[in-house]
């Protein structure tokens, strides 16, 4: 039989705070529209394998996620059969209609709540036509970056669109395109020669996200720790000023809110 042992009443006390502080402070959290770049470079192997296993943890609901893939054209098809050999469902052009209705709810304007966190295969069926029940991710070939294309948008779920680029600067474009879509200041991955280091300086400098992970899973990668041990583990992440630096108003509002509620949770532990 487990023991447990309650808290002690002031670490009780300190933990309801600083929940509720967290809640109060979360105006500078924002969307994650992450992509993932892989230029003619990328090992595919890893750079699949990465984009599986940080997609299918917790069901893609990590903001951190992969939402998109930038492959560049002469991977493209090898990258496909390395998606599908490992679990990955590549949707046909009426299926990736179906999903894509599925994503958006229309009358909120924002992700459907139904696939959030969904199994693919659960996905699938919401849409209407059935996938091997152990399929790992849903795939949609696309082309548009645009608020008319669902899969160009975060999807919290088991999704993935899928681009091609002709070079590195277009697919640095695409990556950019969709960040500044609804991710900036979030995370972004490059897939490359880790002695590019032209490129991976260039891809940092352009792409506006806190997070620029190299080679790694998005989702772990921005947790911190597992892949980059000088970063402390979190799993809430914000897009900083980025996100309100065009609202001088709600910057205001957040300085003083942060000092506010850190002062009312030192006065509250009571030292």
């Amino acid at each position: 039989m487990p023991l447990s042992f309650p808290p002690h009443p002031r670490a009780a006390k300190c933990t309801v705070e600083a929940g509720r502080i967290i809640l109060e402070a979360a105006v500078g959290v924002g969307a994650g529209n992450t992509p993932a770049l892989m230029d003619e470079t990328a090992d595919i192997k890893m750079a699949v394998s990465s984009v599986l296993m940080s997609k299918t943890f917790d069901n893609g609901v990590i903001c951190a996620s992969e939402q998109s893939v930038i492959v560049h054209k002469s991977l493209y098809n090898d990258v496909k059969k390395e998606f599908l050999l490992r679990g990955a469902c590549l949707l046909n052009a009426d299926q990736t209609k179906k999903v894509g209705a599925l994503i958006i709810d229309p009358d909120r304007g924002t992700i459907n709540p139904k696939i959030v966190g969904q199994k693919a295969a659960d996905i699938a069926a919401m849409a209407g036509f059935s996938v091997d029940p152990d399929t790992k991710v849903l795939i949609g070939e696309v082309t548009d970056i645009s608020d008319a294309e669902p899969f160009a948008h975060e999807k919290l779920s088991p999704c993935l669109a899928l681009y091609s680029c002709n070079d590195f600067e277009d697919g640095l474009e695409k990556a950019r395109k969709l960040v500044e879509l609804g991710g900036i200041g979030h995370t972004s991955v490059l897939y490359t020669n880790e002695r590019n280091d032209f490129r991976i300086k260039r891809f940092g400098n352009v792409i506006k996200t806190g997070r620029v992970l190299i080679n790694m899973p998005s989702s772990h990668g921005a947790i911190g720790d597992l892949y980059n041990f000088r970063l402390e583990p979190s799993l809430t992440l914000g897009c900083g000023s980025w996100k309100v630096k065009r609202k001088p108003l709600l910057l205001l509002i957040l300085f003083f809110m942060t000092a506010a509620v850190w002062r009312r949770f030192l006065s509250s532990l009571n030292l």
